[in-house]
């Protein structure tokens, strides 16, 4: 039998998936749990300044939130069982007239799935998740909005510094609907660890026992239906009850404070080098310039 993996070296299979508050949640795995429930939570805010808009469309401004809570209990050995909610959006003020794009894009979800550890030293482990939910704006909500995105992720954990991941997530709204994600995490040195996965890829500093300081990228994304009634049109085509797959892409810096065991604060700013409403469906597109961002996050685990 394989020595087992000290919990603190394991990270969630579920990172790789291109989700920004639910890559950072991480039930406990499999021969870590308990009988008992355990429950995480995440809260997130970002505020992104002006940046000019592609097609002579103007300016937007961003605010971006999400709230995340799941629960996980063992229920046999080697089984987790997850439930939760998850709840995204992204909201834009715009200086122009006429412009097409929405005002928001939202996603209500639920969260269910199961964590497995694949063998008996546990250094395989599995993630099965569905995220079943209303996705698009909040203008006009229809059976045309429900999605039921997935990911299948498995991780490895090679010895207690090394660790890498396999994800495939399912999306029926998104442009290609099933996407690779690989990813590692690596402890190079005893304070430093680089976290290669999306959705926040870093090098990470522990500059002291409750304190931990980070350089790298995030990405955002959330692909939705607009609504029916949509009376815009861009590149002369209508956006009604057209799909929007908006990304971003930051790259920043930021701290990360133990408050207490159960409770870290989240604070960085950076800039947004990258951002696109992508209307595959019309195969059309807007993207934006540069802009400045500064994000806060709350992370709680009980």
């Amino acid at each position: 039998m394989s020595d087992p993996i000290e919990p603190e070296a394991f990270q969630d299979p579920l990172a790789p998936t291109l989700s920004p508050g639910r890559g950072a949640l991480a039930p406990r795995r499999a021969t870590d749990s308990t009988e008992t429930w355990g429950i995480q939570t995440a809260l997130d805010y970002g505020y992104v300044g002006s940046a000019s808009l592609t097609k002579g469309l103007g300016t937007a401004t961003e605010q971006a939130a999400e709230i995340s809570v799941i629960a996980d209990r063992r229920i046999q050995d080697d089984l987790v069982f997850l439930i939760g909610g998850n709840w995204q959006t992204f909201s834009w003020g715009y200086n122009g007239s006429n412009i097409p794009l929405p005002n928001n894009l939202q996603a209500l979800n639920m969260i269910l799935g199961f964590d497995m550890a694949l063998d008996e030293g546990s250094e395989w482990n599995m993630r099965i998740q569905i995220d079943p939910g209303v996705y698009g704006t909040w203008q006009s909500l229809g059976w045309h909005q429900v999605n039921i995105p997935g990911v299948a992720a498995f991780s490895n954990i090679v010895n207690e510094d090394f660790q890498w991941f396999i994800a495939l997530r399912v999306d029926m709204f998104q442009f290609f609907p099933v996407i690779p994600v690989p990813g590692i995490r690596w402890q190079f040195a005893k304070d430093w660890v680089l976290n290669g996965t999306a959705p926040k890829p870093a090098i990470q500093w522990m500059a002291r026992e409750d304190l931990t300081v980070f350089v790298g990228g995030d990405i955002l994304n959330v692909n939705g239906r607009l609504p029916d009634s949509d009376p815009n049109t861009l590149g002369g085509r209508s956006l009604a009850g057209t799909l929007v797959n908006y990304f971003e892409g930051r790259v920043g810096a930021g701290i990360e404070y133990q408050v207490t065991p159960e409770l870290a604060l989240q604070v960085e700013g950076g800039a947004v080098v990258w951002r696109t409403y992508d209307f595959f469906r019309i195969n059309d597109n807007v993207s934006s310039t540069m802009a400045p961002y500064v994000q806060a996050a709350i992370r709680g685990q009980f």
